[in-house]
Protein backbone atom coordinates (compact mmCIF):
# COMPACT_ATOMS: atom_id res chain seq x y z
CA UNK A 1 0.00 0.00 0.00
CA UNK A 2 0.96 3.99 -0.94
CA UNK A 3 2.17 5.70 2.55
CA UNK A 4 -0.42 8.07 1.32
CA UNK A 5 -3.26 5.74 1.35
CA UNK A 6 -1.95 4.52 4.80
CA UNK A 7 -2.02 8.10 6.19
CA UNK A 8 -5.71 8.78 4.66
CA UNK A 9 -6.42 5.17 6.90
CA UNK A 10 -4.72 7.22 9.54
CA UNK A 11 -6.73 10.18 9.46
CA UNK A 12 -10.18 8.76 8.91
CA UNK A 13 -9.89 6.38 11.71
CA UNK A 14 -8.69 9.35 13.83
CA UNK A 15 -11.44 11.32 12.59
CA UNK A 16 -14.18 8.77 13.26
CA UNK A 17 -12.74 9.08 17.17
CA UNK A 18 -13.06 12.23 17.32
CA UNK A 19 -15.97 13.30 15.68
CA UNK A 20 -14.36 16.44 13.85
CA UNK A 21 -13.80 17.02 10.39
CA UNK A 22 -16.25 15.15 7.82
CA UNK A 23 -18.84 13.82 10.70
CA UNK A 24 -18.52 17.65 12.08
CA UNK A 25 -19.23 19.43 9.13
CA UNK A 26 -21.37 17.10 7.06
CA UNK A 27 -18.99 16.60 4.42
CA UNK A 28 -19.04 13.19 5.40
CA UNK A 29 -22.26 12.80 3.60
CA UNK A 30 -22.72 11.42 0.10
CA UNK A 31 -25.49 13.57 -2.03
CA UNK A 32 -28.34 11.08 -3.32
CA UNK A 33 -28.90 11.36 -6.70
CA UNK A 34 -32.53 12.21 -6.72
CA UNK A 35 -31.34 15.20 -3.98
CA UNK A 36 -30.98 18.53 -5.32
CA UNK A 37 -28.49 21.01 -3.99
CA UNK A 38 -30.24 22.56 -1.82
CA UNK A 39 -31.79 20.02 0.41
CA UNK A 40 -28.45 18.46 0.56
CA UNK A 41 -26.74 21.58 2.06
CA UNK A 42 -29.61 21.48 4.68
CA UNK A 43 -29.34 17.77 5.04
CA UNK A 44 -25.24 18.63 6.04
CA UNK A 45 -26.21 21.60 8.39
CA UNK A 46 -28.43 19.47 10.44
CA UNK A 47 -26.47 16.22 10.68
CA UNK A 48 -25.29 14.62 13.37
CA UNK A 49 -22.41 12.34 14.63
CA UNK A 50 -23.57 9.44 17.21
CA UNK A 51 -20.14 8.25 18.08
CA UNK A 52 -20.50 4.76 18.53
CA UNK A 53 -16.47 4.24 18.38
CA UNK A 54 -14.61 6.17 21.00
CA UNK A 55 -16.65 4.46 23.66
CA UNK A 56 -15.56 1.20 22.57
CA UNK A 57 -11.88 2.16 21.95
CA UNK A 58 -11.36 3.71 25.11
CA UNK A 59 -13.39 0.76 27.19
CA UNK A 60 -10.42 -1.60 25.15
CA UNK A 61 -7.66 0.81 26.31
CA UNK A 62 -9.16 0.64 29.63
CA UNK A 63 -8.81 -3.17 30.14
CA UNK A 64 -4.60 -2.70 29.65
CA UNK A 65 -4.12 0.54 32.00
CA UNK A 66 -6.57 -1.30 34.78
CA UNK A 67 -3.54 -2.80 36.06
CA UNK A 68 -0.69 -0.30 35.90
CA UNK A 69 2.52 -1.23 34.15
CA UNK A 70 5.64 -2.09 36.80
CA UNK A 71 9.12 -0.30 36.21
CA UNK A 72 11.89 -0.83 38.23
CA UNK A 73 15.13 1.01 38.24
CA UNK A 74 18.18 1.58 40.30
CA UNK A 75 18.81 4.86 38.30
CA UNK A 76 17.18 7.79 40.04
CA UNK A 77 17.15 10.03 37.04
CA UNK A 78 14.16 7.79 35.63
CA UNK A 79 12.05 8.21 38.77
CA UNK A 80 12.47 11.80 37.87
CA UNK A 81 11.80 11.54 34.13
CA UNK A 82 8.76 8.85 34.51
CA UNK A 83 7.06 11.28 36.85
CA UNK A 84 6.87 14.23 34.05
CA UNK A 85 7.90 12.15 30.80
CA UNK A 86 6.71 15.12 28.02
CA UNK A 87 7.53 17.91 29.84
CA UNK A 88 4.53 19.09 30.17
CA UNK A 89 3.95 17.14 33.32
CA UNK A 90 2.26 14.08 32.65
CA UNK A 91 3.43 10.85 34.12
CA UNK A 92 4.10 8.47 32.12
CA UNK A 93 1.19 6.24 32.55
CA UNK A 94 -1.15 8.91 32.02
CA UNK A 95 1.12 9.57 28.60
CA UNK A 96 1.18 6.29 27.53
CA UNK A 97 -2.65 5.52 28.33
CA UNK A 98 -3.31 8.56 26.05
CA UNK A 99 -0.51 7.44 23.28
CA UNK A 100 -2.04 3.84 23.56
CA UNK A 101 -5.28 5.09 22.52
CA UNK A 102 -4.56 6.87 19.54
CA UNK A 103 -1.99 4.40 18.26
CA UNK A 104 -5.27 1.54 18.64
CA UNK A 105 -7.28 3.83 16.31
CA UNK A 106 -4.54 4.12 14.11
CA UNK A 107 -2.42 0.94 14.76
CA UNK A 108 0.46 3.19 14.89
CA UNK A 109 2.51 5.76 17.03
CA UNK A 110 5.30 7.66 16.50
CA UNK A 111 7.41 9.29 19.54
CA UNK A 112 10.73 11.80 19.34
CA UNK A 113 13.10 10.79 22.39
CA UNK A 114 14.46 14.58 22.40
CA UNK A 115 16.97 16.66 25.11
CA UNK A 116 17.58 19.87 25.91
CA UNK A 117 20.89 21.45 23.69
CA UNK A 118 21.99 22.96 26.84
CA UNK A 119 23.57 20.78 28.98
CA UNK A 120 24.39 21.49 32.85
CA UNK A 121 28.14 20.68 34.00
CA UNK A 122 27.79 17.80 36.38
CA UNK A 123 24.94 15.40 37.15
CA UNK A 124 22.94 16.84 40.41
CA UNK A 125 22.48 20.16 38.91
CA UNK A 126 21.04 17.98 35.64
CA UNK A 127 18.46 16.28 37.51
CA UNK A 128 17.78 19.50 39.57
CA UNK A 129 17.14 21.93 36.61
CA UNK A 130 15.18 18.50 34.73
CA UNK A 131 17.65 18.75 31.74
CA UNK A 132 16.57 15.00 30.97
CA UNK A 133 15.12 13.05 27.87
CA UNK A 134 11.73 13.53 27.66
CA UNK A 135 8.93 12.45 24.51
CA UNK A 136 7.19 14.18 21.85
CA UNK A 137 3.93 12.40 20.66
CA UNK A 138 4.12 12.95 16.33
CA UNK A 139 1.29 12.83 14.32
CA UNK A 140 1.90 10.25 11.92
CA UNK A 141 -0.26 11.78 9.21
CA UNK A 142 2.10 15.06 9.39
CA UNK A 143 4.74 12.82 7.98
CA UNK A 144 6.20 13.90 4.68
CA UNK A 145 9.57 11.48 4.27
CA UNK A 146 10.97 8.47 6.18
CA UNK A 147 13.15 5.69 5.29
CA UNK A 148 14.05 2.68 7.51
CA UNK A 149 17.33 0.52 7.78
CA UNK A 150 17.57 -3.04 7.73
CA UNK A 151 16.68 -3.17 11.25
CA UNK A 152 13.36 -1.67 10.68
CA UNK A 153 14.50 1.27 12.73
CA UNK A 154 14.43 5.13 11.19
CA UNK A 155 17.23 5.96 9.23
CA UNK A 156 15.71 9.77 9.04
CA UNK A 157 12.14 10.87 9.33
CA UNK A 158 11.14 14.35 7.95
CA UNK A 159 7.60 15.88 9.80
CA UNK A 160 5.25 18.67 9.33
CA UNK A 161 5.03 21.20 12.32
CA UNK A 162 4.43 24.87 13.76
CA UNK A 163 6.85 26.96 15.20
CA UNK A 164 6.32 30.73 16.34
CA UNK A 165 8.99 32.79 14.95
CA UNK A 166 9.25 36.41 16.03
CA UNK A 167 5.67 35.95 17.12
CA UNK A 168 4.03 34.72 14.25
CA UNK A 169 2.78 31.07 13.71
CA UNK A 170 4.61 29.10 10.86
CA UNK A 171 4.66 25.99 9.37
CA UNK A 172 8.00 23.79 9.34
CA UNK A 173 9.56 20.66 8.62
CA UNK A 174 11.99 18.94 11.09
CA UNK A 175 13.89 16.59 10.09
CA UNK A 176 15.87 13.81 12.50
CA UNK A 177 18.51 11.58 11.44
CA UNK A 178 21.05 9.36 12.69
CA UNK A 179 23.46 12.36 13.13
CA UNK A 180 21.37 15.66 14.00
CA UNK A 181 18.59 17.49 13.46
CA UNK A 182 17.21 20.24 11.05
CA UNK A 183 14.14 22.53 11.31
CA UNK A 184 12.98 24.46 8.27
CA UNK A 185 10.54 27.12 6.87
CA UNK A 186 10.04 26.32 3.12
CA UNK A 187 13.47 25.41 1.89
CA UNK A 188 15.01 28.43 4.33
CA UNK A 189 16.94 26.61 7.02
CA UNK A 190 16.13 27.79 10.28
CA UNK A 191 18.01 25.74 12.93
CA UNK A 192 19.69 22.79 13.18
CA UNK A 193 21.99 20.49 15.37
CA UNK A 194 23.93 17.40 16.15
CA UNK A 195 23.47 14.75 18.75
CA UNK A 196 25.93 11.95 19.13
CA UNK A 197 23.34 9.37 19.81
CA UNK A 198 24.36 7.37 16.38
CA UNK A 199 20.76 6.50 15.71
CA UNK A 200 17.73 8.14 14.61
CA UNK A 201 15.63 9.39 17.85
CA UNK A 202 12.53 8.75 16.73
CA UNK A 203 10.63 5.51 17.55
CA UNK A 204 7.66 4.08 16.41
CA UNK A 205 4.73 1.78 17.45
CA UNK A 206 3.01 -0.76 15.73
CA UNK A 207 0.47 -3.15 15.70
CA UNK A 208 1.27 -5.27 12.97
CA UNK A 209 5.58 -4.40 13.31
CA UNK A 210 5.59 -2.46 10.46
CA UNK A 211 5.17 1.08 10.18
CA UNK A 212 3.66 1.67 6.70
CA UNK A 213 0.54 -0.51 8.07
CA UNK A 214 -3.04 -0.41 9.94
CA UNK A 215 -4.37 -1.85 12.66
CA UNK A 216 -7.57 -4.21 14.15
CA UNK A 217 -10.12 -0.97 14.69
CA UNK A 218 -8.80 0.85 11.58
CA UNK A 219 -11.29 -1.48 9.32
CA UNK A 220 -14.13 0.27 11.20
CA UNK A 221 -14.06 3.57 10.12
CA UNK A 222 -15.84 3.02 6.47
CA UNK A 223 -18.93 0.91 8.51
CA UNK A 224 -19.15 4.09 10.75
CA UNK A 225 -19.46 6.83 7.67
CA UNK A 226 -21.53 4.48 6.24
CA UNK A 227 -23.51 4.58 10.01
CA UNK A 228 -23.22 8.38 9.24
CA UNK A 229 -25.15 8.46 6.17
CA UNK A 230 -27.71 5.98 7.37
CA UNK A 231 -28.61 8.23 10.26
CA UNK A 232 -28.75 11.33 8.36
CA UNK A 233 -31.34 9.87 5.75
CA UNK A 234 -33.25 8.29 8.17
CA UNK A 235 -33.38 11.83 9.95
CA UNK A 236 -34.61 13.51 6.33
CA UNK A 237 -37.45 10.64 6.11
CA UNK A 238 -38.42 11.43 9.47
CA UNK A 239 -38.48 15.26 8.80
CA UNK A 240 -40.44 15.26 5.71
CA UNK A 241 -42.28 11.75 5.83
CA UNK A 242 -43.94 11.47 8.98
CA UNK A 243 -46.60 14.09 9.38
CA UNK A 244 -49.69 12.75 7.76
CA UNK A 245 -51.38 14.19 4.96
CA UNK A 246 -55.42 15.57 4.67
CA UNK A 247 -57.04 14.47 1.55
CA UNK A 248 -60.39 15.43 0.89
CA UNK A 249 -62.44 15.40 -2.23
CA UNK A 250 -63.64 18.12 -4.81
CA UNK A 251 -62.11 22.03 -4.95
CA UNK A 252 -61.13 23.25 -1.98
CA UNK A 253 -60.02 27.15 -2.63
CA UNK A 254 -59.32 27.70 1.34
CA UNK A 255 -59.03 25.38 3.65
CA UNK A 256 -58.39 26.56 7.70
CA UNK A 257 -58.62 23.84 10.21
CA UNK A 258 -57.12 24.06 14.13
CA UNK A 259 -58.01 23.60 17.26
CA UNK A 260 -60.71 26.48 17.16
CA UNK A 261 -62.49 25.27 14.21
CA UNK A 262 -63.85 22.72 12.46
CA UNK A 263 -64.02 21.08 8.55
CA UNK A 264 -67.31 21.01 7.02
CA UNK A 265 -68.48 18.42 4.58
CA UNK A 266 -71.16 17.53 2.72
CA UNK A 267 -71.72 13.73 2.00
CA UNK A 268 -69.88 10.73 3.97
CA UNK A 269 -68.44 9.95 0.68
CA UNK A 270 -66.63 13.70 1.10
CA UNK A 271 -65.69 12.87 4.50
CA UNK A 272 -61.90 13.92 5.00
CA UNK A 273 -59.10 11.22 6.26
CA UNK A 274 -55.55 11.41 6.31
CA UNK A 275 -52.75 9.00 4.24
CA UNK A 276 -49.51 8.85 5.81
CA UNK A 277 -46.19 7.23 4.09
CA UNK A 278 -45.10 3.86 4.27
CA UNK A 279 -42.95 3.12 7.49
CA UNK A 280 -41.14 0.32 5.32
CA UNK A 281 -38.15 2.91 4.90
CA UNK A 282 -37.37 4.14 7.69
CA UNK A 283 -37.49 0.70 9.33
CA UNK A 284 -35.25 -1.14 6.90
CA UNK A 285 -32.46 1.59 7.73
CA UNK A 286 -33.39 1.52 11.39
CA UNK A 287 -32.30 -2.54 10.94
CA UNK A 288 -29.16 -1.72 8.76
CA UNK A 289 -28.10 0.79 11.41
CA UNK A 290 -28.50 -1.79 14.30
CA UNK A 291 -26.16 -4.49 11.65
CA UNK A 292 -23.26 -2.05 11.65
CA UNK A 293 -23.82 -1.56 14.99
CA UNK A 294 -22.83 -4.66 15.68
CA UNK A 295 -20.29 -5.36 12.98
CA UNK A 296 -18.58 -2.18 14.76
CA UNK A 297 -19.04 -4.09 18.34
CA UNK A 298 -17.52 -7.07 16.94
CA UNK A 299 -14.32 -5.33 15.25
CA UNK A 300 -13.51 -3.30 18.69
CA UNK A 301 -14.23 -6.72 20.56
CA UNK A 302 -17.37 -4.83 22.24
CA UNK A 303 -19.10 -8.02 23.92
CA UNK A 304 -21.26 -6.13 26.08
CA UNK A 305 -23.56 -5.52 22.92
CA UNK A 306 -24.70 -9.11 21.96
CA UNK A 307 -23.33 -11.03 25.38
CA UNK A 308 -26.97 -11.44 26.29
CA UNK A 309 -27.95 -12.96 23.10
CA UNK A 310 -25.18 -15.43 22.52
CA UNK A 311 -24.34 -17.99 25.26
CA UNK A 312 -21.93 -20.84 24.64
CA UNK A 313 -19.16 -21.55 22.81
CA UNK A 314 -19.79 -18.69 20.11
CA UNK A 315 -19.30 -16.43 23.45
CA UNK A 316 -16.37 -17.99 24.70
CA UNK A 317 -14.56 -17.45 21.42
CA UNK A 318 -15.41 -13.76 21.36
CA UNK A 319 -13.98 -13.71 24.74
CA UNK A 320 -11.06 -15.46 24.22
CA UNK A 321 -10.26 -13.48 20.97
CA UNK A 322 -10.94 -10.25 22.78
CA UNK A 323 -7.97 -11.59 25.83
CA UNK A 324 -5.67 -12.57 22.90
CA UNK A 325 -5.78 -9.11 21.52
CA UNK A 326 -5.24 -7.25 24.50
CA UNK A 327 -2.37 -9.62 25.61
CA UNK A 328 -0.59 -9.35 21.92
CA UNK A 329 -1.34 -5.14 22.37
CA UNK A 330 0.19 -4.94 25.43
CA UNK A 331 3.51 -6.80 24.77
CA UNK A 332 3.63 -4.49 21.48
CA UNK A 333 3.41 -1.34 24.40
CA UNK A 334 6.05 -3.02 26.34
CA UNK A 335 8.47 -3.63 23.32
CA UNK A 336 7.77 -0.11 22.45
CA UNK A 337 7.87 1.11 25.87
CA UNK A 338 12.06 -0.56 26.18
CA UNK A 339 13.13 0.70 22.98
CA UNK A 340 12.30 4.28 23.86
CA UNK A 341 13.93 3.71 27.12
CA UNK A 342 16.61 2.75 25.46
CA UNK A 343 16.74 5.87 23.37
CA UNK A 344 16.92 7.90 26.81
CA UNK A 345 19.24 5.59 28.36
CA UNK A 346 21.91 6.48 24.82
CA UNK A 347 21.06 10.28 25.99
CA UNK A 348 22.23 9.84 29.54
CA UNK A 349 25.11 7.70 29.29
CA UNK A 350 24.03 4.79 31.27
CA UNK A 351 23.28 1.18 31.16
CA UNK A 352 19.63 0.16 30.70
CA UNK A 353 18.43 -1.10 33.74
CA UNK A 354 15.17 -0.51 33.93
CA UNK A 355 12.34 -3.78 33.82
CA UNK A 356 9.18 -2.66 32.42
CA UNK A 357 6.46 -5.31 32.72
CA UNK A 358 2.43 -4.89 31.61
CA UNK A 359 -0.07 -6.87 32.85
CA UNK A 360 -0.94 -9.34 29.65
CA UNK A 361 -3.41 -12.30 31.10
CA UNK A 362 -6.68 -10.15 31.00
CA UNK A 363 -8.93 -13.06 31.43
CA UNK A 364 -12.09 -11.06 30.45
CA UNK A 365 -15.33 -12.99 30.95
CA UNK A 366 -19.49 -12.96 30.88
CA UNK A 367 -19.42 -11.46 34.66
CA UNK A 368 -23.21 -13.09 34.19
CA UNK A 369 -22.37 -16.24 33.13
CA UNK A 370 -20.01 -16.95 35.91
CA UNK A 371 -22.18 -15.71 38.46
CA UNK A 372 -24.61 -18.51 37.23
CA UNK A 373 -22.10 -21.28 37.03
CA UNK A 374 -20.60 -19.72 40.43
CA UNK A 375 -23.83 -20.57 41.81
CA UNK A 376 -24.61 -23.69 40.04
CA UNK A 377 -21.05 -25.20 41.54
CA UNK A 378 -21.78 -24.39 45.12
CA UNK A 379 -24.30 -26.78 44.94
CA UNK A 380 -22.63 -30.17 43.45
CA UNK A 381 -19.20 -29.39 45.14
CA UNK A 382 -17.85 -27.82 48.32
CA UNK A 383 -13.84 -26.54 47.60
CA UNK A 384 -13.51 -23.17 49.72
CA UNK A 385 -10.39 -22.94 47.32
CA UNK A 386 -12.42 -23.05 44.07
CA UNK A 387 -14.84 -20.96 44.92
CA UNK A 388 -12.30 -18.31 46.76
CA UNK A 389 -10.53 -18.25 43.30
CA UNK A 390 -13.74 -18.22 41.39
CA UNK A 391 -15.00 -14.84 43.38
CA UNK A 392 -11.84 -13.58 42.70
CA UNK A 393 -11.94 -13.76 39.09
CA UNK A 394 -15.50 -12.50 39.15
CA UNK A 395 -14.62 -9.42 40.99
CA UNK A 396 -11.93 -8.46 38.97
CA UNK A 397 -13.76 -8.24 35.86
CA UNK A 398 -16.57 -6.34 37.78
CA UNK A 399 -14.73 -4.16 39.29
CA UNK A 400 -13.37 -2.50 35.71
CA UNK A 401 -12.21 0.82 37.18
CA UNK A 402 -10.91 0.45 40.82
CA UNK A 403 -7.50 1.19 42.23
CA UNK A 404 -5.11 -1.80 43.37
CA UNK A 405 -5.07 -1.41 47.10
CA UNK A 406 -8.58 -1.43 47.49
CA UNK A 407 -9.00 -4.36 44.93
CA UNK A 408 -6.18 -6.38 47.30
CA UNK A 409 -8.30 -5.17 50.52
CA UNK A 410 -11.27 -6.84 48.84
CA UNK A 411 -9.47 -9.83 48.10
CA UNK A 412 -8.22 -10.17 51.42
CA UNK A 413 -11.76 -9.66 52.97
CA UNK A 414 -12.93 -12.71 50.78
CA UNK A 415 -10.50 -14.50 52.42
CA UNK A 416 -10.72 -13.59 55.78
CA UNK A 417 -14.55 -14.80 55.11
CA UNK A 418 -13.47 -18.19 53.40
CA UNK A 419 -11.12 -18.69 56.57
CA UNK A 420 -14.61 -18.12 59.06
CA UNK A 421 -16.14 -21.00 56.88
Amino acid sequence: MEFSDTQKLWRNSATAFNGDDGFLDGSNLIQHTREDNEKFQSRQELAYYTNIFKPKVNRYVGYIFKKKPVRMSNTSSFNIIFDDVDNMGNNIDVFMSNFATKAKVRGVGLVLVDMSKELPSNLKEQLDSRVLPYLVEIDPTSVTKYRLDRYNKFEFIEYKDTLYINDELVNITRRYDKSGWSVKEEDKLIDSGEHSLGVCPVVYFSESGDFNSTGEFTQATQLLKRHYNLQSELDEILRYQTFPILTIQGDVEALETGVNNALVYDEASERPDFIAPPSSPAQLIQSRLKELEEYVATICYDLSTNAGVESGIALDIKFQGLNASLSKFASRLEDFERRFVDMMCIYLSTTNDIDINYAKDFSIIDVNKEIEIFSSMSELIESPTYFTHKAMQIINNDLTNIEMDTFDTILGELGEVKKEE
